[in-house]
């Protein structure tokens, strides 16, 4: 049988190598697990367009990425691309990409 002062020092023990091996179990859990990705933005995918005429909502001094490609032009407002962050869109040269 234990005295009291050797029951006392063997608790602390105890107790450190029980966090001991919870630590490992839980670094080794942490590790394997991926991370999920969590974007801020929802990406556009396959973009609807409108004529220039009826674009009303862009004033002059509102920014816009443009692609010109042959005879084809698309603009991209920046305020849409700054509230999605990326559009995918197809190019008569094959698919694009397109970021703020």
């Amino acid at each position: 049988m234990l005295a009291d002062s050797q029951v006392c020092e063997a608790r602390p023990l105890r107790i450190l190598h029980f966090l001991s091996i919870l630590s490992m179990i839980l670094g080794t859990r942490a590790a394997q697990k991926q991370p999920q990705k969590h974007l801020p933005y929802t990406a556009i995918h396959d973009p609807q367009f409108i004529p220039a005429s009826s674009a009303t909502f862009l004033h002059d001094p509102d920014r816009v990425i443009g692609i010109v490609n042959g005879r084809a032009a698309k603009a991209y407002p920046a305020a849409i691309l700054s509230q999605h962050g990326l559009v995918e869109d197809q190019s008569p040269s094959g698919p694009i990409a397109i970021t703020w």
